[in-house]
Order: structure tokens, then C-alpha cells, then sequence
């Protein structure tokens, strides 16, 4: 009656190591990275949006190389190396009542943890618009 197995002494052991590695770690890594993502998309809409707002407080002679530079700006402001970020004019507002629009790429880490750097990454892209006023004079 009171018969113990010997052959399941450990097993309780290797069942704590697995959960450990296949359930807690991935929880430990999402909850590492939610914030890194979120901290990074923001930053994107900020520089798409600023980079509109120096093409729309210069328009219609808007220099898209300056609207690129000031995203960049805010970009690294926040935190974002400029290597790891895409600005695009997608459009200058040719006329009044146009919009202007650009387009801000960034570097998402899929993981981002201390030590785990360069592992995997996708692109998180936001597009910001302004509409050129249709009284603004030339």
C-alpha cells in the first residue's frame, strides 16, 4: 500500500525547468519588448508629424532633405538611432487644399532584451498629413 515508484523520483524537477524555459521566459520577453515598441511607434508618428508641419510652415517651397533632417531629429530625440529609421515625402501639397504627407519607417526589435541585440526586426511604418490651407497666400 504505502509502495513508492523510484522511476518517477526527478520528474516534478523537469517538468519546473520546462515550464521555466518554454512558458515563463517567452512571458519575460514579450513584457521586455511591449514597451520598446510602443516608446518606438510613437516616436514615429512625432517625427512624421513634425516633418509635415516644417514642409507645411514652408510650403510651397517646403525642402523635403529638411523635412527628412527634422524627423530625423526627433527620432534620435526619442531614443531611436537614425540608422534604424525611413522617412519618405509622399507628398508636397501642390496646391491649396492639398495634403502633405510623410511617411515615417521604423526599426521594430522582435525581441528586445539586454544582450539580445540584432536577433530579429520588422518595420513599423506611420504616415502623418497636413492640409496646406486653402487661404495660405504663396
Amino acid at each position: 500500500m504505502g509502495e513508492t515508484r523510484s522511476g518517477n523520483r526527478g520528474f516534478v524537477a523537469i517538468e519546473w525547468v520546462a515550464a521555466i524555459a518554454l512558458l515563463l521566459f517567452p512571458v519575460v520577453a514579450l513584457v521586455g519588448t511591449l514597451p520598446t515598441w510602443a516608446e518606438r511607434s510613437h516616436a514615429a508618428a512625432v517625427a512624421a508629424r513634425e516633418a509635415a508641419r516644417e514642409l507645411e510652415q514652408h510650403w510651397p517651397a517646403g525642402d523635403p532633405a529638411a523635412a527628412t533632417l527634422v524627423a530625423t531629429y526627433v527620432a534620435v530625440d526619442h531614443g531611436i538611432p537614425a540608422a534604424d529609421i525611413d522617412v519618405r515625402v509622399l507628398s508636397m501639397g501642390s496646391a491649396r487644399g492639398d495634403q502633405i504627407r510623410v511617411e515615417v519607417s521604423v526599426r521594430m526589435p522582435a525581441i528586445a532584451m539586454p544582450g539580445l541585440r540584432g536577433v530579429a526586426a520588422w518595420t513599423y511604418s506611420t504616415v502623418a498629413s497636413l492640409r496646406v490651407d486653402d487661404y495660405r497666400s504663396r
